[in-house]
């Protein structure tokens, strides 16, 4: 059994996919049988993927280090590869098709490589170039035996330097069930490794970039993971993690979206430092962005693979481009999400057209993310706000860094007396903090206009932040929201 879970770009729009490979290698599934495996090289890396499973990578290696093939592919969950979620709960096929009941709560679930049943996804296109390879599938609904999900998905693999793999995952919709469902937790992608990458590192504290000490989230004895206990979930302001080996050597994942990753080990502490591809006991390594996945949306993401050692990693992490501060909707929804709201749907034209009730009050939500308040002391907004009153309220809500972002803390409620003694007890040492809350009053009157808070006047605004909320007027009412910008 697969010990994926119920987990839960900067956006980018990869190109269409290219021509197919060739005729002289013609893409068929005899094709595909006899030699289902597709490699990028450079002098230091060698990048696999299973054409056999819709693309997804079922081999790397540093060959510098002579590593052999660090990826898990015990089923068709393992891998690294994409797959992304939406309701609903559980979710029933176009003809009655009914999900494995220990994998229901997944929902719509589309995965690259298969099913629960070891039925792989189809591939459908593939294109090579000197340095990348693309893939299309039509992706498995993972929890079902042999269900095709409504979509496609168009993976690009690119290698960028000696030791990074640049991964662009798209996902395509055509979905007949047209329901907004709200935003669901997206694997961006899933990493699992071989048993000797058990040691799950990242940076947790509120001064990202300083070469402050890492922290091992998983080490030799701490039991977070599959089937025992439950993953871990932490605050990574670096944008990274890696699952390494005893010589801090392995495999790291950068994603600039988010700050909020999840990861652990699976099989049990006996089985951590040993183990190959073919093997159940495996790390596990994602990073989480919530994303509304439209019936017919166009959505994809960009992240590096990193192989090498922990200061590798972190090196790598640390020249890339900071996301910046400002979201400007003129396409895309930019991350954020809704809480008791939706929008008019997907394409988004030239402002998110959100619709929102009196109660309960609606709000919107952008990614969990890391900044400095002395870095952004004032928030534009560019906006029309709807409401039967010639003026309304919006409360700004921004959440600071809290003591709970020095740890990690399960990635869901389990029912092991255990687990949730120790979270209690974690709380205690590690308690949340409040939202720093800012009303706004605005114009009523449907009309476009720009609001301008100062928040370095409010003296709770000091030191980290993490995120972003507008808390839309307690009123029947609309929001058409443009811009949203914290800058200097």
């Amino acid at each position: 059994m697969s010990p994926r879970t119920i987990i839960l770009a900067i956006i980018t729009a990869c190109g269409p996919l290219l021509a197919a490979e060739p005729p002289s290698v013609p893409l068929d599934p005899a094709s595909i049988a006899a030699e289902p495996m597709r490699y990028l090289e450079n002098d230091r890396l060698k990048l696999g993927i299973h054409l056999g499973a819709g693309g997804a990578v079922t081999y790397l290696e540093d060959k510098r280090r002579k590593s052999g093939n660090m990826i898990n592919s015990f089923d068709w969950g393992r891998q690294i590869q994409l797959s992304f979620y939406s309701g609903p709960k559980p979710f029933i096929g176009p003809n009655g098709e009914t999900p494995e009941p220990a994998w229901a709560g997944l929902g719509w679930n589309p995965i690259q490589a298969g099913s629960v049943a070891r039925v792989p996804s189809q591939t459908t296109g593939f294109e090579r170039g000197q340095d990348f390879m693309r893939v299309r599938c039509i992706p498995m609904q993972f929890a079902h035996a042999n269900l095709p999900a409504d979509c496609d998905f168009e993976t690009t693999y690119r290698l960028v330097g000696d030791n990074v793999v640049e991964m662009q995952g798209r996902i395509i919709n055509r979905r007949l069930d047209k329901t907004q469902y709200p935003a669901c937790n997206q694997e961006m992608p899933a990493l699992y490794t071989n048993g000797p990458w058990y040691r799950l590192v990242s940076y947790l504290g509120d001064a990202p970039f300083t070469q402050a000490p890492l922290t091992t989230v998983v080490g030799k004895t701490e039991v977070k993971g599959w089937p025992t206990s439950a993953w871990a979930t932490w605050h990574a302001p670096e944008h990274w993690a890696a699952l390494v080996d005893e010589e801090d050597w392995g495999v790291g994942l950068f994603q600039p979206d988010t700050c909020s990753f999840v990861g652990g080990f699976a099989g049990g502490n006996e089985l951590k430092g040993k183990g190959g591809p073919q093997d159940d006991q495996a790390g596990y390594l994602s990073a989480g962005a919530m994303r509304i996945l439209d019936h017919n949306i166009d959505l994809s993401y960009s992240t590096h693979i990193v192989v090498g050692t922990l200061d590798e990693i972190r090196a790598h992490a640390s020249m890339q481009p900071r996301k910046a501060l400002a979201w400007k909707f003129t396409n895309e929804r930019l991350g954020w999400i809704y809480e008791n709201a939706s929008d008019a749907g997907w394409p988004i034209r030239n402002g998110l057209k959100i619709t929102h009730k009196a109660a309960p009050r609606g709000a919107m939500i952008s990614d969990e993310i890391h900044w400095q308040a002395a870095d952004a002391p004032i928030l534009e907004i560019e906006a029309a706000f709807t409401s039967a009153t010639p003026t309304t309220q919006v409360d700004v809500e921004i959440q600071p860094f809290e003591p709970a972002d020095l740890t990690d803390f399960p990635a869901w409620e389990v029912a092991s007396p255990t687990i949730i003694e120790e979270t209690a007890q974690k709380k205690k040492t590690f308690p949340c903090a409040p939202p720093i809350i800012i009303p706004l009053t605005v114009p009523g009157d449907g009309q476009p206009h720009t609001h301008i808070l100062k928040l370095s006047e409010n003296p709770a605004y000091r030191g980290a932040m993490k995120q972003l909320r507008l808390r839309l007027p307690a009123t029947d009412g609309t929001a058409d929201v443009r811009r949203i910008e914290l800058r200097r």
